[in-house]
C-alpha cells in the first residue's frame, strides 16, 4: 500500500469532485431536454431524453475498459486521459448540428468521465484500507450527494444565461479543475513494479 501524500481533507475533496463529474455531467443536462429539442429541428422532444441513455452507455462501457488499464498503466494517467476524453467530448458538443453528432458526443463524454469515477476507487484502495478507507468513502459520498440537487438548478442557470450549448463549457470547466488538482497535486499511487499487462480474454 502506497503512502498517502495528500491531507486526509484535501483528499477526500478530490475524490468527491471524481465522483461528481459523472452526476453533474447527467443531472445538469436535464432541464436542457426542450432547448435542445427545439434547436436541432427535433419532431419528438423525447428524442432530446436519448443525450442521458448515450452518455450512460459510454459510461458503462469506459468502465469495463478503465479499471484495467489503471492496472496496466497507473491511475492518475488513466484518470488524466479520461478526462482529456471527456473534454474533447464536451468540445464536440458544442458544435453540433443533430442529434445524431449530439449523441456521439455525449457518448465519448461518457467514455472519458468513466475514469475518474471508476479509478478513483482504485486510488483510494491503493492508499487505504479498513476503516480508514470507509471514512474516505462516506465523506467523499457526503460531499457527492449535494451534486444532483444542485446540477439541475446550475444547467438551468447556464442554459438561460448562455444557452444549452454553455453547460457543456461547464462541463470543461469542471473537468479542468481535476484535472489540475489531480495532476499536479496527487502522486501516482500504483507504481510500475505493481503494474499489471492487459490481456484479451
Amino acid at each position: 500500500m502506497t503512502k498517502p501524500a495528500l491531507p486526509f481533507a484535501e483528499f477526500v475533496a478530490l475524490i468527491a469532485v471524481m465522483f461528481a463529474m459523472v452526476a453533474f455531467g447527467i443531472d445538469a443536462m436535464l432541464p436542457a431536454f426542450p432547448e435542445i429539442a427545439r434547436d436541432l429541428g427535433l419532431t419528438d422532444a423525447n428524442q432530446a431524453q436519448l443525450v442521458i441513455t448515450t452518455f450512460f452507455l459510454g459510461t458503462g462501457i469506459g468502465q469495463l475498459i478503465m479499471g484495467p488499464l489503471s492496472d496496466a498503466l497507473g491511475r492518475k494517467t488513466v484518470i488524466l486521459g479520461g478526462l482529456l476524453i471527456y473534454m474533447a467530448g464536451c468540445v464536440m458538443a458544442i458544435y453540433v448540428g443533430s442529434l445524431e453528432w449530439l449523441l456521439a458526443a455525449r457518448f465519448i463524454q461518457g467514455v472519458g468521465v468513466s475514469a475518474p469515477r471508476t479509478v478513483a476507487m482504485a486510488l483510494i484502495r491503493d492508499l487505504y484500507s479498513g476503516r480508514p478507507m470507509a471514512r474516505v468513502m462516506s465523506l467523499a459520498m457526503t460531499l457527492f450527494v449535494l451534486v444532483p440537487a444542485i446540477s439541475p438548478l446550475m444547467g438551468q442557470w447556464i442554459m438561460t444565461t448562455f444557452g444549452w450549448r454553455s453547460i457543456f463549457v461547464a462541463f470543461i470547466l469542471f473537468a479542468i479543475i481535476g484535472f489540475l488538482w489531480l495532476g499536479l497535486r496527487q502522486p501516482e499511487t500504483h507504481p510500475v513494479e505493481l503494474r499489471q499487462p492487459m490481456r484479451l480474454k
